[in-house]
C-alpha cells in the first residue's frame, strides 16, 4: 500500500510531519530543549491561505518537553529559512538517501537560491544539531509530498 501523499505545507503536509516528528522522537527526552525551527514560503499559491505578504510557513518547536509541529510563521525562531514556495517544491520532494546525485543537484539549487538571495537562513544553523531524530525527516516527509 502506498502511502497518502499531501501537497507541500499544507494543513494535512503539516499534519504529517508532526506525526512523522512524534514518532521519530520517540522516547527521547526532550525536557531541558528550547528549540523553534521554522521555514517560511514566499509566493505562496492562494488556496494555501497566505499572509497579506503572500507568504505560508510551518514550524516546529520543543518547549517543556514538548514537541509541536504547526502551520503558521513564528515570531521567533532559532533557525528560520526563507525561499519562494514554488522553487523549493522540487527540493520538497526529493528523496536523498541512497541518491548522491539528488544530493548534488539539491546543492546547487540550494546555493544558486542563496546566491540569488531567493532563499535566506537566518538564525544558529547548529541549532537542530542535538536532535538526532530530526535526522531523517526530510526524507521521511519527501515521502509524503505530492
Amino acid at each position: 500500500m502506498t502511502a497518502e501523499k499531501y501537497e507541500f505545507s499544507s494543513q494535512a503536509w503539516v499534519d504529517c510531519a508532526q506525526d512523522i516528528l512524534i514518532e521519530a522522537a520517540g522516547d527521547t527526552d526532550l525536557s531541558g530543549i528550547e528549540i523553534t525551527f521554522s521555514e517560511v514560503f514566499t509566493d505562496a499559491p492562494a488556496h494555501l491561505d497566505p499572509d497579506s505578504q503572500g507568504r505560508i510557513g510551518w514550524y516546529m518547536s520543543i518547549k517543556d518537553g514538548q514537541l509541536n509541529v504547526k502551520k503558521g510563521i513564528p515570531d521567533h525562531a532559532d533557525l528560520r529559512i526563507t525561499t519562494d514556495y514554488e522553487l523549493t517544491v522540487p527540493l520538497g520532494r526529493a528523496v536523498f538517501e541512497g541518491n548522491p546525485e539528488a544530493v548534488e543537484e539539491a546543492g546547487k539549487v540550494v546555493a544558486d537560491l542563496m546566491e540569488k538571495g531567493i532563499m535566506i537562513r537566518e538564525g544558529d544553523e547548529g541549532a537542530l544539531s542535538s536532535l538526532t531524530f530530526f535526522e531523517g525527516f526530510h526524507d521521511k516527509i519527501a515521502k509524503r509530498t505530492a
